[in-house]
C-alpha cells in the first residue's frame, strides 16, 4: 500500500475537522421577557431589559458578547451591549439582565406617535447579535418580532 504524501495530511485533517461540525446547528433564540425603568439619579432614559436566550442545540454555547436593538412601532428606541453572559448548556435557556439607554429623540417620536394611535397593541422588533468564543460558530444575528399590549 502506498503511503499518503506528507503534504496532503494537513488538508485531510482540515476536511475531517470541518465534517465534525454539525450541519443541523440552529441559531439561538432571543426573547424580551421584561423591561423595567432603571433606578438612577440621572435624567437619562435608562432601562433594564430581561432577555431570554434559548439554545436549541446539544452543544453548550459560550457567548463572548451581545449587541441588541429594540424597535417599537418601527422606531429604534433602545440599544445596548453586554459581555458577561454565562454559558448556555445544550437544550436549555437562561435569562440575563442588561442595562440600556433609550434614544431621547426617538423616544419623543414614539411618544408623539402613541398619542395619535388608538391601537391597543404596539409592535416590536428585537435584533440581537450574539458573538461566540468558538472559531467554528460565527456570530449570529437573531430577529424576533411581536406585539406588546397597551393598557
Amino acid at each position: 500500500m502506498k503511503s499518503l504524501p506528507l503534504f496532503l495530511l494537513p488538508f485531510l485533517l482540515l476536511f475531517t475537522g470541518c465534517a465534525s461540525v454539525s450541519s443541523d446547528y440552529e441559531p439561538p433564540k432571543v426573547d424580551v421577557v421584561g423591561i423595567t425603568k432603571s433606578d438612577t439619579d440621572t435624567a437619562a432614559l435608562q432601562f433594564t431589559l430581561q432577555l431570554r436566550i434559548v439554545n436549541p442545540n446539544a452543544q453548550t454555547i459560550h457567548l463572548k458578547g451581545l449587541y441588541y436593538e429594540l424597535s417599537l412601532d418601527g422606531i429604534d428606541v433602545i440599544n445596548g451591549t453586554a459581555n458577561n453572559i454565562p454559558a448556555i448548556e445544550g437544550y436549555s435557556d437562561t435569562v440575563i439582565s442588561v442595562s440600556s439607554a433609550a434614544s431621547l429623540v426617538n423616544s419623543v417620536r414614539l411618544a408623539a406617535r402613541l398619542m395619535e394611535v388608538t391601537s391597543k397593541e404596539l409592535p416590536y422588533e428585537l435584533r440581537a447579535k450574539l458573538g461566540t468564543t468558538s472559531k467554528w460558530m460565527p456570530a449570529t444575528t437573531v430577529t424576533e418580532t411581536g406585539v406588546l399590549p397597551l393598557r
